[in-house]
């Protein structure tokens, strides 16, 4: 131990740890000189080891084996309280585990101006949510493990947008936000891969029934099949404006009707077949 250097870490989430048991400590065990700037210091493992170096050494005045003697019962605690990264394996390797245990735990609210972060950002965001919970390593880990049997149980579905595209994604989150205004409270992506989870998202944690689910899907797939075919319609096609009269449109409907095909189709026949037969009554048209 050097010369008012009674600690040192190099790992974010154990000096996160120390600096949280501290206070939890100050004015029972311990007395705090100052409180520790969360806010701008907490990814910092310097200034965290020089902020507990100087607390420890204010209170202790220097005094190295009591100073010892507590670095030792705060390791253990660490040793005890903190779960191996590998605990959480099941969320950080699924982003849409990730974005539901993130919502039902931590969860984005745009009236308090919070940034929306993407998978990274919210997996360690629930990272330093079990760090900071005042419970042994036991209990967190019951914990962790009831939410893996709730997903299970309630969030274990199929992904209903696993196989379209990102151009789909983007149309279906739009055409979201026309039918459920609340999914922009809940989910603010920026990316478009992002865009894709957070869609799975909404239908994961918001719509909280099966009918609503089903309700949502239906719109959906609705609104998905009329996208398709104004994609597939404009390829080597063009949008003609027209005056037609009442009579003749009531004629056309007749013949469509009949005919039991869709409008354009119909009428794209129609021409076809016109242009065919003058042609080959006159030679050429």
């Amino acid at each position: 131990m050097n010369r008012y250097n009674y600690f040192s870490e190099r790992d974010v989430r154990k000096c996160q740890f120390y600096v949280r048991y501290m206070e939890r400590k100050a004015r029972t065990e311990i007395r705090l000189l100052h409180d520790f700037e969360w806010l701008d210091k907490s990814g910092n493992v310097e200034e965290m080891c020089y902020w507990i170096n100087k607390e420890l050494g204010y209170y202790f005045r220097k005094d190295e084996k009591d100073i010892e003697e507590f670095v030792t019962r705060m390791a253990a605690a660490c040793n005890d309280e903190i779960l191996p990264l590998v605990e959480f394996d099941w969320v950080k390797h699924d982003s849409r585990i990730c974005l539901w245990l993130w919502h039902q735990i931590i969860r984005y609210s745009y009236r308090r101006g919070d940034a929306f972060p993407e998978h990274r950002g919210r997996f360690e965001a629930l990272v330093e949510h079990f760090d900071s919970l005042n419970e042994s390593g036991n209990q967190k880990r019951k914990l962790l493990n009831k939410f893996r049997g709730d997903w299970q149980r309630k969030g274990n579905t199929p992904d209903p947008f696993v196989s379209e595209s990102t151009e789909v994604i983007n149309y279906l989150w739009r055409y979201s936000i026309k039918l459920h205004a609340n999914i922009t409270r809940n989910f603010s992506p920026i990316s478009d891969g992002d865009r894709k989870i957070c869609l799975t998202g909404f239908y994961d944690c918001i719509l909280d029934t099966p009918e609503k689910k089903e309700l949502f899907l239906r719109k959906i797939k609705s609104a998905l099949s009329s996208y398709k075919h104004r994609i597939k319609a404009g390829k080597g096609n063009i949008n003609k404006k027209f005056l037609l009269s009442l009579k003749n449109n009531e004629k056309l409907d007749e013949m469509i009707m009949h005919a039991g095909i869709k409008r354009d189709d119909f009428i794209n026949r129609l021409i076809a077949e016109e242009y065919e037969r003058r042609k080959s009554t006159k030679g050429q048209y």
